[in-house]
This record gives structure tokens, C-alpha cells and sequence, in this order.
């Protein structure tokens, strides 16, 4: 029998769309009674709500997009302080969290008691995938608690049974310390800060990274541990027995995606809540989920309250790398190729950051590290070789031209764009202990 936590990770996939059918009604109704923004979209869209009861007729509906739900944000009143698609009185919000604000003024996500239950359902299904048990103590790094990476995930975790240690935000040396002394079993953080303090570790407690007690590594936050130069970095670093990533979305959900066991792509976990596309993001057309799909992720919530989206994209960019799978779930596993505001553009042909870095840790000799350097603010489109850094893995010999000779000739051939490396030290692309940005601006 299937290891998992809830009994729908195994249902036929089409058992749970048909779910997914039965129930999209009923959150439509609502939106088109509670929902000031969607009464007002509906209207201007020429959509009746009230006809749209398959799943077919949901994908007629236009898209809502993050400027949407900036805009809905810009002008917040006492009554409705996360915007005009707000849909719950304010009496009736429980928690109210923000994304990260590290591209610009963060949006606010507000959850009643339901739905701070409907997160804590699907977050314990994922998170269990992801390798924790009621017995594991989890040192939980991240540090800002009101993202949707903070509080909301050390609540699911300690009602999945675990013994959690929000010991993030405060020094890397607080944290660490921490570590030693509780003897935790799991390391859970953004990926950027496992990096981070897998280079830190020795140098602030005189303590090898694989002598701590942790040997689960859980990360995500960004794309990276789905690179298998990456993951197995982690594996040798912590001498780790599983080394896994999640993924979700603060405007959605926080965490819909998991690996298990056979770390080859993230399963979705949203059965019930949350109803999931993938699109052509050129055309907007949905896709069916295959394997070597690769597309926009769009969802639909199906029983939110507080801020209820329709057909959200998401502007993360998915392969598709399996529908079914040897632990026995049944729903699409995924592996992140980036994200829309992180996209540039080479002849025509979408690049992005992360899969130029993945290309790059396949080259001997060469860190799985990189800058790529924007020669004039929003700079997107590129006719001449993209300029970026990288740098020489410790105690490699190679010459800095052998390394960009093989970069230049790796990413043109697994990724048709072209690009102009320089060779720094390796110290100069240090990890973040949040989010490592791998796009900077820097004008002549």
C-alpha cells in the first residue's frame, strides 16, 4: 500500500478532476455574490458565472494576473484591506501574510478559519512527501515569519506531529548554535540558505556540515534542488539521506508541490482545494499534463474565502516530468525552469537564469553558480551573447579560457542561446540567505 497521508494522492487523476468539476460551482457562485472584483470582471468579461460547470467551460474564462491583484491592492479601505477581491468581511479573517516584496511592494493574502484549514490539509499532504514524520524535529530556517514560507509552514508542520524550531532570522551563528544543541533531524529553508550554510557551517562552530544530527534537507523557495548537480552537492555536504524540494504559491496555497521518494519531479497535493492548469504561455491555450510538457502553471481556487482567485497565472514556467510515479500518487510531477519576471529573451527564444545555471553545473570544473549582468535596467531582449559570470569550482585547475570555452559551448547546445562569460572568484557569487538573485543590472 502507498505511503501517504491522504487517501486522494492515490485516486485516478480523472476521479479528481471530475471532483474538481463537481465542486467549481459552488466557488463561482460565491465569487459572483461576495467578490466586488469578480462581479466587476464577470461583467466586463461578458462571463455568466453561474453557467460555468465543467471544467471545460472554466477554461473559456481570461485569466487573472498579478497585476490584477496589485491593482486590486492599490487603493485599500478599512473594510477591505487586501483589496477589492476580497471577498470575506475583515471580522472574518484569521491570518494575513505577504509575499517577500523582493520584486517590488508585496501583496497581501488573507485566510479565515477555513481556509487556514483547507492550507494545513494539503501543506501536511506535502509535507509528508517531502519525508517528515511526527517524530522528526525540524530546525526551520526561514526567517520571515509573515511570509507564506514562515508561519503558515511551521503550523502545518506541527500539526502533521512534528517538533518544530522557528530558529530562522537570527544570526547564522544563533541558528547553527541552535542546531547543535537540539540535535534536529531535518534542515528546512530556502534553497539559497542551504547553500549558504552549507559554506558557513565549519567557519562560524568549527563544525563539519556533515556532522551536525540533520539528514533531511528540505529547501525550495526557488528553482535549484531539482538540478542533480545540486541536489547531490547537498546529499555529499550533509551526508544527507534525502535531500527533497516544495514549492507553492502565497496568492494560491503554500505549498501544492512535493517530491517523494523517487525525487524526480515535485507531485501536485492540491487535490480538492485547488484546481491546477498548464498553458502555453505564448498563446494562453491550455496543455495537457505529459511528460516533456512544458508551460505556464494557472489555478483556480475551489473553496477559498478570503481572497479567492480564477484561472491565476502564475508566471512559473513547469516541465512536466511524469504522471504517474512507482510511490503510487497519480498527479502530475513537475520540475520549475523559472520564472516569468526572471525570463529573458535570445533571438526570439525564451532563456531563463536557472537553466543557464543548471547547463553551467554540468561543466567540469565549473561552480554551480551565476550571474547574469543586465547592461541597462529591464533589460530583456538580447541579439548579442547574454553577458554573465561565473566561477571555477575550489581546486579545480582549469583555465579560465577552458571553463568559458565549454560554458559557451554547453549552453549553446542544450539551450540554442549564446552567452559571454566572465570568470570570477567563487566568492563573489556567494548564495543568499534567503533568495540568491541571479540577475543584476549593471550600467556602463
Amino acid at each position: 500500500m502507498a505511503d501517504v497521508y491522504d487517501p486522494i494522492e492515490t485516486r485516478p487523476w480523472e476521479e479528481v478532476l471530475a471532483e474538481h468539476e463537481r465542486i467549481l460551482p459552488d466557488q463561482l457562485d460565491y465569487l459572483a455574490e461576495h467578490s466586488d472584483f469578480y462581479r466587476r470582471k464577470f461583467e466586463e468579461w461578458d462571463v455568466d458565472p453561474y453557467a460555468i460547470d465543467t471544467l471545460a467551460a472554466l477554461r473559456e474564462v481570461p485569466f487573472t494576473t498579478k497585476q490584477d491583484e496589485r491593482d486590486s491592492q492599490a487603493n485599500p479601505t478599512p473594510s477591505q484591506p487586501l483589496g477589492e477581491h476580497q471577498a470575506a468581511p475583515k471580522s472574518a479573517l484569521n491570518r494575513t501574510i505577504s509575499s517577500s516584496g523582493t520584486t517590488g511592494k508585496p501583496t497581501y493574502f488573507g485566510l479565515t478559519s477555513q481556509d487556514r484549514r483547507d492550507w494545513n490539509a494539503v501543506q501536511k499532504r506535502v509535507f509528508y512527501t517531502l519525508g517528515v514524520r511526527p517524530e522528526d524535529t525540524v530546525l526551520f530556517g526561514a526567517g520571515q515569519t509573515m511570509i507564506t514560507g514562515g508561519t503558515p509552514y511551521f503550523e502545518s508542520l506541527t500539526k502533521l506531529g512534528a517538533n518544530v524550531v522557528p530558529a530562522g532570522g537570527e544570526s547564522t551563528e544563533r541558528l547553527l548554535s541552535v542546531a547543535l544543541d537540539v540535535f534536529p533531524d531535518i534542515l528546512w529553508t530556502t534553497t539559497s540558505h542551504i547553500r549558504y550554510l552549507s559554506e558557513q557551517a565549519e567557519a562560524v562552530t568549527g563544525v563539519a556540515p556533515e556532522d551536525f544530527h540533520m539528514t533531511k534537507v528540505i529547501g525550495g523557495g526557488a528553482p535549484g534542488i531539482g538540478n542533480p548537480e545540486i541536489r547531490q552537492e547537498f546529499y555529499d555536504v550533509w551526508d544527507a539521506e534525502l535531500v527533497r524540494e516544495g514549492m507553492g504559491l502565497g496568492d494560491v496555497l503554500g505549498a501544492m508541490w512535493g517530491e517523494c521518494e523517487e525525487e524526480a519531479g515535485m507531485h501536485y497535493h492540491g487535490q480538492g482545494y485547488v484546481h491546477v492548469e498548464l498553458i502555453d504561455p505564448e498563446t494562453g491555450e491550455a496543455m495537457p499534463f505529459e511528460e516533456g510538457a512544458e508551460g505556464e502553471l494557472v489555478y483556480t481556487h475551489l473553496r477559498r474565502e478570503a481572497v479567492p482567485l480564477v484561472r491565476f497565472r502564475s508566471g512559473d514556467f513547469v516541465r512536466v516530468t511524469g504522471t504517474d510515479c512507482d510511490c503510487g500518487r497519480t498527479s502530475p510531477r513537475m520540475q520549475v525552469l523559472g520564472r516569468a519576471d526572471d525570463m529573458l529573451i535570445y533571438k526570439g527564444m525564451n532563456v531563463f537564469p536557472s537553466a543557464i545555471r543548471d547547463v553551467i553545473s554540468d561543466v567540469p570544473g565549473a561552480a554551480p553558480r551565476l550571474r547574469v549582468i543586465l547592461p541597462e535596467p529591464n533589460k530583456v531582449n538580447f541579439e548579442e551573447p547574454i553577458p554573465i559570470e561565473i566561477a571555477r569550482e575550489p581546486g579545480s585547475d582549469r583555465s579560465d579560457e577552458a571553463l568559458m570555452d565549454d560554458v559557451v559551448t554547453a549552453v549553446r547546445e542544450q539551450l540554442k542561446a549564446r552567452v559571454a562569460p566572465t570568470v570570477v572568484d567563487v566568492s563573489d557569487l556567494p548564495p543568499g540567505e534567503y533568495k540568491t538573485k541571479l540577475v543584476e543590472t549593471r550600467e556602463d
